[in-house]
């Protein structure tokens, strides 16, 4: 069961083997956002450069320290068409 009591409402998971928060859990962060509601796919953006934008932006690889607002702002950015 996911504990969804994250900004986000997504699951606050690291990945075993991997520090607390690291790119490969802001890779698996950033794709659980975009695919969580079923209306898109990682294939659908451009993953990379959401989570490379979003770490610069916070600082930090724990990409729930930005708001929902501007994680969506970014990723809507970085739509493949």
């Amino acid at each position: 069961m996911n504990n969804t009591t994250g900004r986000f409402g997504l699951a606050d998971r690291a990945h075993p083997g991997t520090a607390r928060w690291s790119r490969e859990s802001a890779v698996a962060f950033v794709i659980d956002a975009v695919e969580s509601t079923g209306a898109a796919t990682r294939n659908d953006f451009d993953i990379d450069r959401i989570v490379t934008t979003a770490h610069e932006l916070a600082d930090d690889w724990d990409l729930q320290t930005l708001s929902p607002d501007t994680f969506w702002r970014i990723a809507a950015g970085c739509i493949r068409y």
